[in-house]
């Protein structure tokens, strides 16, 4: 009777042209290749190779059976698959992307203390990203701290959040008790996307403030805000859970006069239930939310 790992050596001989290749390519030595190709002629009572000086030359019943070995390793992989997918089900898995500005410190947190047990995918996603991940099916989802409107979507607040105004420990303005825009003259502000919403509503208001910045940044990422900042250049506004203190010990944060509010919102398909490990972890983020904006 034939054998799986018989036809697994001979197709590796097939496909790397001699004994040699096949055995590192198997992780075997070559008189391990060599037996077991010559079992598998005796088994079959038909022989595969000429054996020449230096090398192997497949015959036409090799050429014949090797056709037919790469559907049955087609089918191999496919069953494989579906064993992996059947087990992945029994897993307990936690699967679902966040706005950068909750990726940088708090969801990290969030994860360090939540159940081991639970196998998790985290990514980070723009918030334009974050709507089309969750539609898709890509993740089951999203956390941001800006609403996203869809009629596909749910986005619900889970946690209050606002934003801080950022200076570097040198600028006089962090000794004020809180900062207004109208501070902000003179300064060289750094925006965070511009194009985003957060970058959107931050320059109406300084619009509506008469507030015009002769100076300024544009960067992607309010980590890039923090590193500028902490490095000595620029001041910004950027969300309360994109800034840890003990990490850009060079910046200073301050109130602001006119306080900008928000929240963490999750966002769902309105169309599906969550699973188990999600609820658990949105409980978890809801309970501990709170604790980690005081820390």
């Amino acid at each position: 009777m034939i054998k799986l790992k018989q036809l697994e050596f001979f197709r590796a001989v097939m496909l790397y042209g001699s004994i040699n290749r096949a055995a590192h390519y198997l992780c075997v030595s070559q008189p391990v290749v060599s037996r077991t190709i010559a079992l598998l002629e005796r088994s079959i009572e038909l022989e595969l190779f000429e054996r020449k000086s230096s090398h192997l030359v497949p015959t036409r019943n090799a050429y014949i059976l090797h056709r037919y070995c790469d559907e049955i390793f087609a089918k191999t992989n496919q069953l494989s698959y579906v064993i992996k997918s059947l087990k992945s089900e029994q897993e307990r898995r936690l699967k679902f992307c966040a706005s950068p500005a909750l990726s940088n410190f708090f969801v990290p947190r969030l994860l360090a203390q939540f159940d081991e047990s639970v196998r998790i995918h985290f990514e980070t996603a723009m918030l334009k990203d974050v709507a089309v991940n969750v539609e898709s099916g890509l993740y089951e989802f999203g956390l941001t701290i800006w609403p996203i409107l869809s009629e596909n979507l749910e986005c619900r607040p889970l946690a209050e959040s606002s934003f801080v105004f950022l200076c570097h420990k040198s600028n006089p303005l962090h000794e004020l008790p809180a900062v207004g825009f109208e501070h902000l003259t003179n300064q060289e502000f750094i925006f965070t996307n511009r194009s985003m919403p957060i970058g959107e509503y931050i320059e109406r208001k300084f619009e509506e403030m008469k507030v015009h910045c002769e100076k300024y940044i544009e960067v992607d990422r309010s980590e890039v805000v923090c590193s500028l900042i902490n490095a000595g250049r620029g001041v910004s506004i950027i969300n309360q859970h994109g800034f840890e203190a003990e990490l850009w010990t060079n910046v200073r944060e301050v109130e602001l006069k006119q306080p900008i509010y928000t929240h963490i919102y999750l966002v769902r398909l309105r169309s599906s239930k969550l699973s188990k490990e999600a609820d658990a972890f949105i409980d978890f983020l809801t309970s501990e939310s709170a604790r980690f904006v005081g820390a």
